[in-house]
């Protein structure tokens, strides 16, 4: 397992500065207005670091990587993006990116673009990696990296977090608030590993303490629903009543948490009083949300910059890479989670 690189990054300044990664970058490299308290703030953050940024050295080869991204509407691919391009740019290499979707035919689409292009390497982020993209790598020897998807292939390289461990430990959180009806809204069985790794983390924190996570407990949200998959998965579990209401909710990712805070705030109920919240991701507006939203960070600026790393040495034939790039993933603790008081506070 690789560790990550300790030098300050700009996530790490933009998470001093308590702003977006985007925000930090334009001070930093001046490529847009900022308010000069922002500026003050952020340069303020970059001493206090010791950050440095990166050199964009002139272009060294005509080198490109392809990157296949999910739905960009999730704040959470942005800055994983923001972390690949600035890596690129480091290395002088361009970029393309292309929408992944789970539609065959828009598959098999891709994959042919993919061929009439002269790329050194693939990243996958936010979509379920198909197995003819498999086949494609493994014919023509292109180096591929998966973003929170982990398999053991030949040439297919892996970096994320943890998921099972960061939902276990989300759950253990919860049960040390003496909240022992918890419940999950899942992604989509047909997400794979992606989903199934989180319900086995929450599994395995309630078996501990002799409990299970209740089939109705458990709202699967359809592919491609983000808030307003969290929100109608949320009203199915306010539907139930008395005791068998949950008490606590982790949610799929913090988008979905968001969607249940507004059904939960709709229903006339309160965050914490009523009802505790974890999300997934710690995106930038969840410290913003009402109440700020309990959730699992992870370092998505980082985990772009691994992820061009890893496919650029691989693509210049670098041998005994890590296959799997396993980031740390802490909770970040807020006001959508509170001790459970029976009958609320």
């Amino acid at each position: 397992m690789r560790k990550p690189s300790s030098r300050p990054t700009l996530s790490d300044v933009a998470r001093h500065a308590r702003v977006s990664t985007a925000t930090a970058s334009r001070v930093i490299h001046n490529t847009g207005p900022v308010s000069s308290d922002l500026k003050k703030r952020i340069r303020n953050s970059v001493a206090a670091l010791g950050y440095a940024p990166k050199s964009t050295p002139p272009p060294v080869s005509e080198e490109t990587i392809a990157v296949l991204a999910g739905a960009l509407s999730n704040p959470y691919f942005p800055e994983v993006i923001g972390g690949i391009q600035e890596e690129a740019a480091s290395y002088g290499v361009g970029l393309v990116l292309f929408n992944l979707t789970n539609h065959p035919q828009h598959q098999q689409q891709l994959l042919a673009r993919l061929g009439r292009r002269s790329v050194s390497g693939v990243i996958v982020i936010g979509g379920q990696p198909f197995p003819e993209l498999f086949a494609w790598r493994d014919q023509t020897k292109v180096p591929l990296v998966l973003v929170n998807h982990f398999v053991e292939r030949p040439g297919v390289y892996c970096v994320g977090t943890d998921f099972e461990n960061a939902m276990y430990r989300a759950a253990q959180y919860l049960l040390s608030l003496n909240h022992t009806r918890i419940a999950h809204i899942a992604g989509p069985g047909n997400w794979g590993e992606l989903s199934n790794a989180r319900r086995r983390g929450i599994e395995r924190a309630l078996g501990e303490q002799g409990l299970t996570l209740r089939p109705e407990w458990c709202v699967v949200i359809s592919p491609g629903g983000l808030a307003d998959a969290g929100f109608h998965a949320m009203n199915s579990l306010l539907s139930q009543s008395g005791a068998e209401q949950p008490s606590a909710v982790i949610a799929f990712n913090d988008m979905v948490a968001f969607g249940a805070l507004h059904a939960v705030h709709a229903a006339g109920l309160r965050v914490p009083q009523d009802i505790s919240i974890i999300g997934v991701d710690d995106i930038f507006v969840a410290a913003h949300s009402k109440p700020p939203l309990t959730t699992i960070d992870q370092p998505k600026y980082h985990i772009g910059e691994l992820a061009l790393e890893i496919v650029y040495q691989a693509a210049q034939g670098r041998e005994g890479l890590h296959s799997h790039t396993i980031l740390e993933s802490p909770l970040i603790i807020r006001e959508s989670t509170a001790p459970y008081t029976p009958g609320g506070s």
